[in-house]
């Protein structure tokens, strides 16, 4: 999947294969996110990054994220450290480097009606099962770059 890249991620060419696996993303299809958040997949980096002026124009500063990109290392003590709210290493979509965990003040109240509306314009979810009656456990947090995701889905 290809994003155009805008100014809001210099040296970020929106550009990824997607043909990596899970965890093992190579660093030149990773793009870091402003204020040295951890990279995620170039695509959803320039999407989610154009996202984010909205977010700051409309709240006055930037969303905070607290995760990114896990490599399958990192998705391994993820899953040690919380058990029933990490998926099974090598299965995660933090492993592709197309989720991200938002900070609880970023998505609370009017921010998350804001996100919930907006952020699907920029391929940006709450994925189904992460809200609340979902098939999985309830994550407000937990949003994904769901065109990407998908073609994940179709093809693994």
């Amino acid at each position: 999947m290809q994003v155009d890249a805008p100014p809001v991620l210099p040296g970020c060419d929106g550009e990824a294969t997607g043909s990596e696996l899970n965890g093992q993303v190579p660093e030149s299809e990773l793009c870091a996110l402003w204020d040295g958040y951890p990279p995620i997949r170039a695509d959803a980096a320039v999407a989610l990054a154009r996202l984010n002026q909205e977010y700051t124009e409309r709240f006055g500063e930037p969303m905070c994220l607290t995760d990114g990109y896990r490599s399958y290392a990192q998705q391994v003590t993820a899953k040690a450290q919380k058990p029933t709210l990490t998926a099974t290493p090598g299965r995660s979509n933090h492993g592709w480097g197309l989720a991200v965990d938002i900070c609880a003040d970023s998505y609370a109240g009017e921010r998350w009606d804001w996100l919930e509306a907006h952020a699907p314009e920029h391929g940006w979810d709450n994925p189904q099962w992460a809200q609340s009656g979902g098939a999985g456990p309830y994550e407000p947090w937990h949003w994904e770059f769901t065109a990407a995701v998908a073609q994940i889905d179709d093809h693994h």
